[in-house]
């Protein structure tokens, strides 16, 4: 798909994954899941993987056109994002004293 095509171009201009990370400025892990679709390294979510994408095209003059945004919008799919959803210990969330109240059975 998408990371093949900027993979395919970045070889072809005989470049690394450090020269494309200099010149775009990202960490080179990003340049690497770009490539490689590994879009749970992502934290900013869509917007970022938008933006970056973005911006590794341009730099390889890669035309960003209703193609590239056609292939970058199935990249989003809900099921390669992280998810935002944050689990909470259960022992958090009860209070010292809500054990100790629990804790006395009554007689």
């Amino acid at each position: 798909m998408l990371g093949v095509v900027l993979k395919n171009k970045r070889e072809e201009l005989g470049m690394t994954l450090q020269d494309v990370s200099r010149m775009t400025g990202m960490p080179t892990k990003y340049v690497s899941a770009l490539e490689n679709e590994r879009l749970e390294e992502f934290i900013g979510g869509s917007k970022e993987i938008e933006r970056m994408t973005k911006l590794y095209a341009r730099k390889l003059n890669i035309p960003v056109d209703s193609d590239l945004l056609s292939k970058l919008s199935k990249l989003k799919s809900a099921e390669l994002m992280p998810s935002t959803e944050v689990v909470i210990p259960l022992f958090l969330l009860v209070s010292p004293q809500d054990k100790k109240t629990k804790s006395k059975s009554p007689r």
